[in-house]
């Protein structure tokens, strides 16, 4: 019985033997030509919590060119040539993970099927998003610091972007294939895939600037050489996938509207923050119309106190004196204040009516919707409907154009099957603040009259989690909008 298992695990051996022995390698690295372009520096102002784990600048990395002229972050792997053989999905997940407001690995490749770990080093609110369009995209957010989260892609493709909604600079590639011969280049522009069975194959190498290059080659056993070539000269267009002919690769976004979000802030009042809004001065003068009339009533009503307390005191010898009361007086405190309320009332009422009512023609529609613990925006694409294919969707992210009015509709909704609960939306330079109702979409809207960036807040207590529920408003240029709004529907924003 042990001699029939000897020769039996014998003959497996023998079988099995040549192909490991035949099995082979590709080597090769990614060279580069032409002037290495300069990396930008990322801005990350808009939140504190990002750039505060920053001493120095930091910058991106879609073109990092190693000192032995070759490229980092270039995905290689077997395009053709496998045939129809299956290979089984990892067990050990891959691992995404944003630290420092930024996604690391920036490029990597998994298999179909194998599980993606996803986890969120930084103590602030990151959303993983997943550009897919051979898999099912998702757009989740993860608040806390050590959240972890598990997706897999069941579909190979090449590749998916991952970006963060809330914080636009954010940005990583995974290149998703049906086998495991794969590889990343790296500091030194290198790359391996081993174990390769012996076999004609395609190759193809994978830049996110400066697109693909493919070559064939034949591993009959061993170790096979295979460098890529890209050039500085030659750059892939993002939305349409076509080489073009460039000096440098293009910048993150098509228009830069740095100078008009970076915008200095206006002076404050002596109370107020600065407004922003066409209708906030307005506001501000009849804010500052009743706290002058209170303040008035109130040291009058303070000073007569303190009078009547030091005359009326009790003192040795004198007697209480009983009044019935003075009509005259109490006509007079009466009128006056009926007609305060009456000049506020009127007033008001005008303003009221222009903030309340439609707003102008020609509002930008927008939609968000109120969650625990976020704001998901949401602009209408090419047909000017929700709730269609070419939605644009970010979170915790409002966009908009300075000197044109939005018309913004504010609903709540459940998050993991619980109930919807109240939220209010405030835009404090703005002079805006509404509450959220469940049930209920309540149409608001204003007009900005400055660019920059700004907070957008929750100020109704709606959770545990109330404290993390901030977002960002930030006010472009007619151009930077435009721009903007173009990379979003292309998928190229974050």
């Amino acid at each position: 019985m042990n001699l029939r298992k000897v020769i039996t695990a014998g003959l497996v051996c023998l079988y099995l033997f040549p192909a490991f022995v035949q099995a082979g390698t590709v080597t090769g690295k990614a060279l580069f030509s032409g002037e290495a372009p300069p990396n930008q520096k990322i801005d990350m102002a808009a939140d504190p919590v990002c750039s505060g784990m920053h001493k120095t600048d930091f910058l991106n990395e879609r073109v990092v060119v190693n000192s032995n002229q070759t490229l980092k972050n270039v995905f290689v792997y077997v395009k053709e040539g496998l045939g129809g053989q299956a290979f089984p999905a990892p067990q050990t997940p891959a691992v995404l993970d944003q630290e420092g407001c930024w996604y690391y690995p920036h490029v990597q490749g998994m298999q179909a099927g194998q599980k993606l770990q996803i986890l969120n080093s930084d103590a602030t609110l990151h959303n993983v998003h997943a550009v897919a369009k051979n898999n099912a995209e998702f757009n989740l957010g993860m608040p806390l610091q050590g959240m972890k989260l598990e997706k897999t892609f069941s579909n190979p493709e090449i590749m998916i972007k991952m970006k963060c909604d809330v914080h636009p600079w954010m940005n990583g590639y995974i290149g998703v294939v049906s086998h495991p011969f794969y590889a990343v280049t790296g500091d030194d522009g290198s790359f391996e895939i081993k174990d390769l069975p012996p076999g004609e194959y395609t190759i193809e190498a994978w830049h996110e600037v400066y697109g693909t290059q493919t070559q064939k080659i034949a591993v009959p056993g061993g170790s096979v050489n295979a460098d890529f070539q890209f050039s500085s000269s030659e750059i892939v267009d993002e939305a349409s996938g076509l080489k073009i002919t460039a000096e440098a690769p293009k910048p993150i976004n098509r228009f830069d509207d740095s100078a008009a979000l970076n915008k200095p802030r206006a002076k404050t009042g002596w109370w107020l923050p600065e407004n922003i809004s066409t209708y906030g001065g307005k506001l501000d003068r009849l804010f500052y119309v009743i706290l002058w009339i209170t303040s008035i009533v109130f040291i009058a009503v303070q000073v007569a106190l303190l009078i009547f307390l030091f005359k009326y005191r009790d003192r040795p010898g004198a007697k209480a004196a009983y009044t019935h009361g003075n009509n005259r007086l109490e006509i007079i405190w009466t009128v006056i204040p009926a007609l305060i309320l009456v000049f506020l009332t009127i007033a008001s009422q005008k303003l009221w009516s222009e903030i309340k009512g439609q707003p102008p023609a020609g509002a930008i529609p927008i939609e968000i919707q109120a969650e625990q613990f976020a704001w998901n925006v949401r602009y209408t694409g090419k047909d000017g409907k929700f709730g269609t294919s070419d939605d644009i969707k970010t979170i915790n992210q409002l966009h908009i154009p300075v000197g044109k009015p939005v018309r913004v509709r504010l609903t709540s909704i459940a998050k993991d099957n619980k109930h919807p609960v109240i939220h209010s939306f405030f835009l404090p330079e703005v002079r805006l603040k509404q509450d959220v109702v469940p049930g209920m979409a309540i149409d608001v809207w204003f007009e900005a009259t400055r660019t920059g960036q700004y907070e957008i807040a929750c100020a109704e207590f709606c959770g545990l989690g109330h404290y993390r529920m901030r977002g960002f408003l930030s006010i472009h240029s007619q151009e930077g909008f435009d721009a903007w709004l173009r990379e979003a529907a292309q998928g190229g924003i974050g």
